[in-house]
């Protein structure tokens, strides 16, 4: 039993991580591209818009790292029930094979 424990333990883990770095290609190629900002992704994996010569960030850019920040703290709560089964199969392929 203790096994069961373990090896669903790690698969949570992976999911979450598969997620995260799921979340942040999402953000950095998809909803950001050609922006002109840098974004920085913390300890915590959370996004932050670093300002280029004091300009102000455009609303786009604002609403995509709220939105991507939500996200990654939804993705601590998440059971192994909560992923997409395209997330399920991407960590079959990757840890199980």
């Amino acid at each position: 039993m203790t096994k069961i424990k373990k090896s669903s333990g790690f698969k949570l883990r992976k999911l979450k991580e598969l997620k995260i770095k799921n979340l942040e290609r999402n953000l950095l190629d998809i909803q950001l591209k050609g922006q002109d900002h840098y974004v920085f992704i913390n300890d915590r994996n959370k996004a932050q818009v670093v300002f280029k010569d004091g300009n102000w960030v455009s609303e786009h850019i604002r609403t995509a790292i709220l939105k991507h920040n939500y996200e990654i703290d939804k993705v601590s709560q998440m059971l192994i029930k909560d992923f997409t089964d395209e997330e399920v199969i991407e960590y079959e392929n990757k840890y199980l094979k």
